[in-house]
């Protein structure tokens, strides 16, 4: 067999214990480890050392095998950031269970459909989420076990100080085996561009391998600035990675601007996971001039690509800034390029070239034929790092014929093998960097009894990426209002997801072949009155 001069592939060299398990991975590490702080806490200046959390992974695995969780059971944390929420996410892995996230913004919809996919065994939540969301929890079924992180006590729910039961010295402790190319450490969930999010099974193979790529062993003992929620994707993988390689993680509740630049100066942090509109909010912030940020060497971005004025602006403001590193990645292939480890170095604009075991095409979206440098066309993948398939299948075509995931996304490399995202052809829009998936506003609205059809597009908007329009075309003699469609989809999805560009009525949908809705066609409108409703 021949490599195909087109593609491009990833460097082959990673790691992997023997064992091929990311739970027992990270433990073993954190045992070799234990004088270093894990986290801090920056608004009360608490602090966790390796030692302490691998400490309390052993009692999280031990005590779940005491209440029947085993290999394969999914065990779900529906939390703010906290202490407890590290330990627990491992404790699962350790115990050969399932992790899956739980945000606890989300409405009723979209968390009930997230949990019937996860179908999980156990649930561990802080009082506010359990307060918010214990109707919802119930209607999911599956749940045996309910374990609160802070009190007071509530019928059929266990504290978590009383779940602890089990514990073990570091020495004697041996987390559950697993088969790591095919057990699953952790399930995230995607966006939903092309219909309702879909479960996204990660093995200990994969994310052993993809970690690698994300945060390098150079991040040792190294302060490094949390600033995405734990139950993100980006969120999730970037700090397991941390945890890999023995970092301390120092994190806020509120990650406002000025509480980040606080703890940069206080803790003089070197490395901070940044997302792009904080990057841009920075660049204009006076707030920046009132703390010393000397310390901060380099920023790792995702999500949206980052413009190389942009980042030549941010040095400018952070003078010891030596690099703004960008990855492209997937929740169905974790990390798929990264200027981390780049063997040129950083080049603004770009992505990075491809990640450990990656191999990487773009494609002529109409032929589908490879293309070659600076060519533009849809970027697919393959390697061992991405997903065999959505959980129960629900998306069979996500590959191609060669086993390459197809992302949607349009971009090209350049000559030196650098990868640029250009475009998506995707739906999802990005507001405020975070990725609100139309259909399943949609989904929501046609709940609604006036509404007899809801499309959802993304209207550019200077300050927030993209804002959310919602056209709206209502049932016979039906009468609503915007305010009144707005507040009912505030109720039911998360927060940080809002219709900002507002409401548009419609008589009728376009469609096109098959009936599928013309989101192209309601771009359009937006082109020629971008204007909505006074938004």
């Amino acid at each position: 067999m021949l490599k195909n001069k087109l593609h491009k592939y990833g460097p082959e060299d990673g790691r992997v214990p023997a064992h091929l398990n990311f739970g027992k991975h990270i433990y073993d590490n954190m045992v070799k480890n234990k004088h270093i702080t894990a986290l801090i806490n920056a608004e009360n200046n608490s602090t966790m050392t390796y030692e302490e959390l691998a400490q309390k992974t052993v009692d999280v695995a031990l005590s779940l095998a005491r209440i029947g969780v085993r290999k394969g059971d999914v065990v779900c944390i529906c939390s703010e950031k906290r202490f407890e929420v590290l330990p627990t996410i491992l404790g699962i892995m350790c115990a050969g269970a399932t992790f899956a996230p739980t945000d606890l913004t989300y409405g009723e919809f979209s968390l009930l459909h997230r949990l019937k996919i996860a179908r999980p065994k156990v649930m561990f939540c802080s009082l506010p989420a359990y307060e918010t969301h214990k109707a919802t929890f119930k209607s999911a079924s599956t749940i045996e076990n309910y374990i609160l992180y802070d009190g007071p006590e509530q019928n059929g729910v266990l504290l978590f100080g009383e779940f602890l039961t089990e514990t073990a010295k570091l020495e004697e402790f041996q987390p559950v085996p697993v088969n790591g190319w095919e057990d699953h450490a952790f399930m995230v969930f995607s966006s939903g561009t092309t219909g309702l999010s879909k479960g996204i099974p990660v093995t200990h193979l994969a994310f052993l391998l993809n970690s690698q790529c994300i945060v390098r062993d150079e991040s040792h003992d190294v302060s490094i600035l949390n600033t995405r929620e734990w139950y993100y994707t980006y969120g999730l993988m970037y700090t397991l990675s941390c945890l890999r390689v023995c970092a301390t993680i120092v994190y806020n509740i509120n990650p406002s601007v000025e509480n980040m630049l606080y703890a940069v100066d206080k803790y003089k942090i070197k490395g901070i996971q940044m997302a792009p509109s904080t990057i841009t909010e920075l660049i204009k912030s006076s707030v920046l001039d009132k703390y010393d940020v000397s310390s901060v060497e380099w920023m790792v971005s995702s999500s949206t690509p980052i413009r190389k004025e942009a980042i030549d602006a941010i040095k400018k403001r952070m003078p010891n800034l030596k690099n703004v590193l960008q990855l492209y990645g997937m929740s169905e292939g974790g990390s798929i390029t990264s200027e981390i480890g780049a063997p040129l170095g950083c080049r603004p604009g770009s992505s990075g070239v491809a990640c450990l075991g990656f191999e990487i095409k773009v494609v002529d979206i109409d032929t589908r034929e490879s293309l070659g440098p600076n060519q533009r066309g849809e970027i697919c993948y393959k390697g061992p790092s991405v997903m065999k398939a959505y959980l129960d299948n629900v998306n069979p075509d996500c590959k191609d014929s060669e086993g390459f995931f197809k992302t949607g996304d349009v971009g090209y490399y350049d000559d030196e093998g650098y990868f640029y995202i250009v475009n998506r052809i995707k739906e999802l829009i990005k507001y405020n960097d975070i990725s609100v998936p139309p259909a399943e506003f949609e989904a929501v609205l046609h709940q609604h009894p006036a509404v007899r059809e809801a499309g959802v597009v993304g209207l550019p908007h200077p300050d927030h990426g993209e804002a959310p329009v919602a056209f709206i075309a209502l049932q016979p003699g039906a009468v609503a209002t915007e305010q009144e469609l707005v507040e009912y989809l505030h109720e039911r999805v998360t927060y940080r997801m809002r219709l900002a560009g507002g409401v548009r009525f419609i008589d009728k949908l376009p469609r096109g072949a098959g009936d599928k809705l013309n989101r192209q066609e309601l771009k359009n409108m937006l082109q020629k009155t971008p204007q909505i409703n006074g938004h």
